[in-house]
This record gives structure tokens, C-alpha cells and sequence, in this order.
């Protein structure tokens, strides 16, 4: 197994499970694999839900992989389960992590119908991957050269560069178009986070067309806040939003 994937042991592939009418859509970020958003998926799981979380094209491979992938690439692959589980469900909750934040939103930009929005450390502004357009061109991989956090995260410990470019290309086009997302939207940021700008959560608010929206900053998460402390924390803000839209309808 390559050394520069993290915790090759976990269970990260993509995960399908048939439940209810209500349907759920969990995306991981970038360099990640849906270890990031598992426990999530155990919790709707446990409701009863179907849930749905692909493992995006180059993650989960290595890091040369991803380098190949466009981001049209993951566009498709969350588009095509999108349509696969809204086939299958009544409601449609589409949620994910850093660049499965900004890849949920891009869902959102192009259909109205999606129920919920939970968004969790969304990447619009990544400060580590700001010059990849540029470094790219002079090392195609780079050392991360994150401290070691002690989270259960699997993923790569390096940056694809040429891909973080395409990364970036996402959240330029993303961000265009928040004017279009109308679906309700819980807003999540990690008071510790040192990935991306403090400004995320505050853009994504402002520029979505969502009548309900909410914003809560977790003060004592990291970046990953799916496998971080305040986990339990997070699951009671979402039972608590989305109890909110069933009074609401």
C-alpha cells in the first residue's frame, strides 16, 4: 500500500443502503474517502434512511490518480447518484464535507428539488491550495505537512497539485452561483479549523437564495468536524434543522 495514503485499514469505498422513501446523499472531500462522512451515514442509517456515498474518481487510488481527474469528473459522479437516489425517494438530503460541501451546493445550484442542505467545513476558500495553479507546474505532489490531528481519517497525506487546481476551478464556479441554490441549508464550521478561510461559512450564508438557512460555528472542531469531538454536537444540530423543515412544509 502506498505510505502516502493514511489509514489504509478503514473501510472507505462507497457505501449503499437501502432504506426509507427519504434519501440521503453524503459526500466526502478532497484527497478523502467516505471514512469522513461514515459516521454520518450510520446515524441516517440508524433512522432508517437510504443513504448513498460515492467514493469520488481519484480517492482512494493515489495521489497520480487524482492528479488525472477532472473536476467535471466529480460533478458527474455526485450528479449521477443524485438522480439514482432521488429516483428512489421522496425527499432528497444532500450533504457533505470540505470539497463535498462545495460539490453539495453545485447539486443545489442545478436542482431546486433537493430537501436539505447540510454542509459541513465547506471549502469555497482554501488557503493551503490558493497557489496550485501556479506550483503545479514546478511539483505535481506536495507534502501536506499537517500535524497529526489522532482523527480516524483516511486519505491522502499529500496534495495533488494538479488536481487541487481543478479543486480550485470547482470553487470559482461554485461560488459564481450560490445565487441559485434555494434548497434549506445548515451551515457548519469548525472554530479550530486551519484548512480554510473563516470567511467560508459567512460567504456561503450571504450569497445562497435559501429563505432557511443557519449558520452555527462548532468552537471546538477541526477542519474534519464529521470525525472530530463535537460529533454528537453536530448530529443534534442536524436532527434539530431538519425537525425544523418538517413543522415548516
Amino acid at each position: 500500500m502506498d505510505k502516502r495514503f493514511q489509514n489504509p485499514h478503514l473501510a472507505g469505498d462507497s457505501l449503499f443502503f437501502k432504506g426509507s422513501r427519504t434519501g440521503v446523499l453524503l459526500i466526502h472531500g478532497f484527497t478523502a474517502t467516505t471514512v469522513e462522512v461514515r459516521p454520518l451515514a450510520n446515524y441516517f442509517i440508524s433512522e432508517g434512511c437510504t443513504v448513498i456515498a460515492p467514493l469520488l474518481p481519484g480517492h482512494g487510488t493515489t495521489p497520480e490518480d487524482l492528479n488525472r481527474q477532472k473536476y467535471r469528473d466529480w460533478t458527474n459522479c455526485v450528479e449521477e447518484n443524485y438522480l439514482r437516489i432521488s429516483s428512489e425517494c421522496d425527499y432528497v438530503i444532500v450533504g457533505g464535507e470540505s470539497m463535498g460541501g462545495v460539490l453539495s451546493l453545485f447539486l443545489a445550484e442545478k436542482y431546486s428539488d433537493i430537501y436539505a442542505l447540510l454542509l459541513f467545513s465547506t471549502a469555497l476558500s482554501v488557503r493551503r491550495l490558493k497557489y496550485a495553479k501556479l506550483l503545479k507546474y514546478y511539483s505535481q505532489i506536495i507534502d501536506k505537512g499537517l500535524p497529526d490531528d489522532n482523527l480516524p481519517w483516511q486519505g491522502y497525506t499529500v496534495y495533488p497539485l494538479w488536481a487541487a487546481d481543478q479543486f480550485l476551478r470547482l470553487t470559482r464556479n461554485v461560488k459564481k452561483n450560490l445565487y441559485k441554490v434555494k434548497s434549506p441549508a445548515l451551515i457548519l464550521q469548525g472554530g479550530n479549523d486551519t484548512s480554510i478561510a473563516t470567511e467560508n461559512m459567512q460567504i456561503i450564508f450571504d450569497g445562497i437564495g435559501s429563505e432557511i438557512k443557519l449558520k452555527i460555528m462548532m468552537e471546538k472542531s477541526q477542519h474534519v468536524m464529521l470525525l472530530d469531538r463535537e460529533f454528537d454536537a453536530i448530529v443534534k444540530n442536524v436532527q434539530t434543522f431538519l425537525a425544523k423543515l418538517e413543522n415548516h412544509c
